[in-house]
């Protein structure tokens, strides 16, 4: 366990050195969301609500969800590079689990974003363009639980996309069909409300609107409670079918490696 706190110490570190680039950072991600509240607000018209749905909420969810999504950004190309540089034999060597190693690493990124990226760019939003309040202190903590198992579930994702690295050369294609699917069915960038129905229907047996949508909702209290439990057990849900998907690649893959260093 000491070994990953090491990872996760040093990955938190290194983005501390790099100032200037989590200044440009905040900049990025306070552009996304007013960028992205103006255009909706232009297609609101003045009109207080759309489907029953106020521009407020709207806001809430984009300013939420792009902050998160900006915090949450993983790199699949973790294992590629390693293939191609030659050092995951020496990785394999290790008495640890890499993918545990990586995700380490990931955290150190993330809770150093979520710091200084997600929770700055939110307090901008509130000052400027104005956020819903959270449905009360027991929403916040949902909320916050919802938070960590969809990036549970966001990070199994971006784990399979990397052990694709082991049959295909480059995972660049496969990596930005998943962010596109991401950013569009979990309300990163379109509010799932306004889905067509028959949409929505598909995205609930999906697991992309628990990784944002799901706990914008529980946030601004359009969940209740009963239902939250519901929610949970399906982020999990899908959480341990995705993790499984990616372990069983990671099996085959090692054996791939060594095949093909033999």
């Amino acid at each position: 366990m000491s070994t990953y706190l090491g990872y996760f110490k040093i990955a938190f570190h290194n983005n501390t050195v790099y100032r200037v680039e989590y200044l440009l950072g905040i900049l990025n991600t306070c552009l996304q969301i007013f960028i992205s509240c103006t255009i909706w607000k232009v297609l609101y018209g003045g009109q207080p609500e759309v489907k029953g749905i106020t521009y407020a909420a709207v806001a809430t969810n984009l300013i939420i969800a792009l902050g998160l999504s900006n915090a949450f950004s993983l790199n699949d190309f973790s294992i590629q590079q390693k293939i191609g540089d030659g050092s995951i034999a020496m990785e394999l060597l290790k008495p640890i689990d890499l993918r545990i190693s990586l995700l380490a690493g990931n955290l150190g990124e993330i809770i150093f974003k979520l710091l200084t990226n997600f929770i700055p760019s939110v307090i901008f939003a509130a000052l400027f363009i104005g956020i819903l309040p959270p449905a009360g202190v027991v929403a916040v903590i949902f909320f916050v639980i919802s938070v960590v198992l969809g990036f549970a579930i966001l990070w199994t994702i971006s784990t399979i996309i990397q052990m694709t690295a082991f049959w295909i050369i480059n995972v660049w294609s496969v990596s930005t069909i998943k962010n596109v699917i991401i950013n569009i069915l979990a309300g990163a960038s379109l509010p799932l409300w306004f889905m067509p129905e028959y949409i929505k229907k598909f995205i609930q047996y999906t697991p992309f609107d628990s990784i944002y949508f799901v706990p914008v909702k529980i946030y601004m209290g359009k969940i209740s409670d009963g239902d939250i439990l519901f929610y949970y057990g399906k982020q999990i849900m899908w959480f341990v079918l995705l993790y499984t998907i990616g372990f069983l690649m990671w099996q085959r893959g090692k054996r791939r490696i060594v095949v093909q260093g033999g």
